[in-house]
């Protein structure tokens, strides 16, 4: 009897049908499908299967060298025997959930996803499958956000405020993705923004595809007062001098609070633990794998809710201290 496509799971991605695909392999492959553009998904496959925006980011981040097959939300792809569907994940611009589909069943894998998406993403598109691969960055239940409108008014509010005190907030926040999502809050609500030369780069790319960031200017030594700083979080140093105010923007909450930090705010691209049930009651899968931050007891909490789920090894259970260089 036929079942979903065949996988096998390496510590650098993971394998489909024999080698048919490979799912976000970090490793260059023949044919890899990439689910969104940050670093630790992405390798120089010889074809790279992603959507329109992550192929701009990425040919953005890696520059040339792969033939790249585009395929937009809803379209499928076929490879081999197989039916490839790219969905809307709610990670960052262009991440995608990927759709496998086989003569004997699918598999759905979500890479890095957030079911409510945000201001730069539309929200996560989970479809029913057979066997469902599921991140678990925040797979305890402790992990729960809160909403994330009051935490955008917290960090508007934080702006303002320091702004008006004659200070400079800063904001740390990972180049892709986060930061673009604090700059979309910032200059709609008309706070200017300077952003560090690793964050503007990407803009160009968002900007494409209809993010203009009203207010913003690339950061440089002399122009940095009068408006809101976004920096990554490794290149904190370059944000100048002078009287500051800095916030970590990061889903681990108070736990990243560093020297030096005076706010951080609870903001995520990944989803929460409430988001992981959630996905988990929307597939309906016959049989979940965890992968990736909290799986092994991710899983055993489904297996205690009646799923049949197991952890992943080498995909699971990095301590907490790579979780939040890793993930923030």
């Amino acid at each position: 009897m036929s079942g979903p496509p065949a996988l096998r799971f390496e510590p650098f991605g993971i394998e489909v049908d024999g080698g048919l695909l490979w799912l976000d392999s970090q490793r260059k492959k023949t044919f890899g499908v990439v689910s969104h553009a940050h670093a630790d998904h992405v390798a120089r496959h010889d074809t790279i299967l992603c959507t329109p925006a992550t192929g701009a980011l990425v040919r953005r981040r890696a520059g040339p060298g792969c033939r790249f097959i585009e395929a937009r939300y809803g379209e499928p792809t076929p490879v081999g025997g197989l039916k490839v569907t790219l969905h809307s994940a709610g990670h960052i611009l262009g991440s995608a959930m990927v759709l496998v589909e086989g003569p004997g069943g699918s598999l759905l894998y979500t890479g890095d996803f957030r079911l409510e998406g945000g201001l730069t993403c539309p929200p996560a598109h989970p479809v029913p499958a057979d066997v469902l691969i599921t991140e678990a960055t925040f797979g305890r239940p402790e992990y729960r956000f809160p909403p994330a409108d009051q935490t955008r008014a917290e960090v508007v509010r934080f702006a303002r405020e320091a702004l008006e005190a004659g200070e400079t907030p800063v904001f740390l926040a990972y180049a892709l993705g986060k930061a673009q999502e604090i700059m979309t809050l910032l200059t709609g609500e008309s706070i200017p923004v300077a952003a560090h030369g690793a964050v503007w780069k990407i803009c160009d790319v968002y900007r494409g595809y209809g993010f203009a960031f009203p207010g913003s200017r690339r950061l440089t030594p002399r122009r940095n007062r009068r408006a809101a700083l976004v920096v990554p979080p490794r290149l904190r140093h370059t944000a100048g001098g002078g009287p500051q105010r800095v916030a970590m923007v990061t889903g681990w909450g108070e736990r990243a609070r560093g020297t030096g930090i005076d706010e951080v705010f609870q903001l995520s691209d990944h989803a929460d633990y409430d988001g992981l049930i959630r996905l988990v009651e929307m597939v309906r899968p016959k049989k979940t794998y965890a992968v990736h931050g909290y799986a092994r007891t991710f899983a055993a909490d489904l297996r205690h809710r009646g799923y049949d789920a197991e952890a992943v090894p080498g995909h699971s259970g990095p301590d907490e201290d790579a979780q939040l260089e890793l993930f923030g």
